[in-house]
Order: structure tokens, then C-alpha cells, then sequence
């Protein structure tokens, strides 16, 4: 068996593990952008949850491409993307992360793990926001959050803190580019799958806010399974899927609403 395998149907019952007789799925399916569900020890991980309607919202400003955001629109119904959630994992709250389409639709007892800086402004909105400083226990796993850095230079720290998490060897990096922090967090946890955010996006007059093509290519060294999202769906991304499979033909690229088993 490969080290990853893909599957066309949604939510693919399909499974890796077992343990005792018992059927363990571990599986990522990709929503839209950088809104992953993560599936891991029987917990269902919604990460990054941006669920307006396509062109809800205006263009990032200061780009070339003028259209409104989101560019696509969500592959199933938003009913069916939050059913069955036990937690929501957010990096940070940029809206292409965290959107007003979450905050209607996200049920306020679900207990929502965030870097400290953003508690306050989740509570306001009356979720169950859950800090996490260093590391957390969910259920029978453990949520540790890592560092990034959204850019380079003075654009990196005007775009305030982001954060990622390793949940069970998964690596979510969220909006960072090759930095110290994220080869950092690959030696600290060595995860067997990286989550990483691709397209290279950026405004006229700024380096990459996120992970280039060569940027991943550093993780790819470190780690065995490499998922590139966040791709084709907000206005100042630039490389596409296929720009990202033709300069890493190994990484993993999936398609909005595409399910992929992981490697134990």
C-alpha cells in the first residue's frame, strides 16, 4: 500500500488502521482553501472553517485580481461539512480562515482550540474558545500548537501571529512560509504528514504571505507525506494545483471535496 491514497467519493469509509478488531479511519478531506476536516482515533477536526458563499465577501486589497472572494463555492452543503464535528481547530483569524459564514454556522458548544491572542475576539462571538499555549488533551489525543510566520519582514508582523497544530503525526502548518519556526516544529514532533498552505499568495508590493513551491519542497525533505491546500479559492493566491503538481510531483494536491486516507 502506498504511503497516502485518495479517494473519489466523499467522506470515503474507507480505513487504515486497526486496533483490536476495531476499524480506525485517519483521513483528511479537503473543504475549500485551507477548511480541512481531519478524522483521527474517531474524532471528526474541522480546521479552518471558511464557510461563506462564494463572492460573499470583497477582494483582498492590494492585489492584481480584482474578484470577490471566495472564488468557488463550498463542494457540499454547509449542513453536511458541520455535522458530526467534535472540534474546530483555528490558526488565526484572517477571514480566509475564519469567516462570518463560520460564525453562523458553527454550534456554540463545540469546544474551538485557537491560539491565545484570538480567545477574546471567539468568546465575543459566544464560542466555547479554547487557548492553547503549548499543548492540549482532546479526548484520547493530544493538540500541540506550533509557530509560523505569516510573510517576510514588516508585512509578516503586520499580519500578526498565526499558529499551527500537530494532532496524532499531523502537522496543520496554517499560514506560515519556511521559517525557523516551522522547521522547528518538524523536529520537535517529526509528523508523518504535513498539512501545508501553497499558492504562493501575495499582495503587489509584498514576498509570499504563504508557502511557495520551493517553501514546500523544504518540508517535503523532513516529512513523508506532504498535502498542499489553500489553493485557487481567494484572490490574491497565485500558484494553482496544477502549477503545484508539476513542481512537486510527489506532494499530494486534492481537489475541493476530495478525501485522502493517511499513513499511520
Amino acid at each position: 500500500m502506498t504511503s497516502h491514497q485518495r479517494s473519489g467519493s466523499r467522506w470515503s469509509s474507507r480505513a487504515w488502521t486497526c486496533h483490536f478488531g476495531v476499524e480506525v479511519t485517519r483521513r483528511l478531506t479537503l473543504i475549500r482553501n485551507a477548511t480541512v476536516l481531519l478524522e483521527l482515533e474517531g474524532q471528526r477536526f474541522l480546521v479552518d472553517p471558511m464557510l461563506d458563499e462564494a463572492g460573499a465577501r470583497p477582494p483582498v486589497e492590494n492585489t492584481e485580481n480584482d474578484c470577490r472572494n471566495p472564488l468557488v463555492p463550498l463542494p457540499l452543503p454547509v449542513e453536511e461539512i458541520v455535522a458530526g464535528v467534535d472540534a474546530v481547530l483555528v490558526t488565526h483569524l484572517h477571514r480566509d480562515h475564519f469567516d462570518d459564514g463560520a460564525v453562523r454556522h458553527l454550534p456554540r458548544d463545540l469546544p474551538l482550540y485557537c491560539q491565545p491572542e484570538d480567545e477574546e475576539r471567539l468568546r465575543s462571538y459566544g464560542f466555547e474558545a479554547r487557548p492553547v499555549r503549548d499543548s492540549v488533551v482532546h479526548g484520547s489525543l493530544r493538540i500541540s500548537r506550533t509557530g509560523g510566520q505569516h510573510g517576510h519582514g514588516a508585512t509578516a508582523g503586520e499580519l500578526g501571529p498565526v499558529s499551527g497544530f500537530v494532532v496524532d503525526g499531523v502537522y496543520i502548518a496554517g499560514d506560515t512560509v519556511w521559517c525557523d519556526q516551522v522547521e522547528q516544529a518538524v523536529a520537535e514532533h517529526r509528523p508523518r504528514v504535513a498539512v501545508v498552505n501553497g499558492s504562493a499568495a501575495r499582495f503587489i508590493d509584498s514576498e509570499p504571505l504563504v508557502m511557495t513551491t520551493s517553501d514546500i519542497a523544504e518540508v517535503g525533505r523532513l516529512v513523508p507525506t506532504m498535502i498542499v491546500v489553500h489553493l485557487e479559492a481567494i484572490n490574491h493566491c497565485l500558484d494553482t494545483r496544477d502549477d503545484v503538481r508539476r513542481a512537486l510531483p510527489n506532494a499530494v494536491v486534492p481537489e475541493d471535496g476530495e478525501t485522502v486516507e493517511l499513513p499511520t
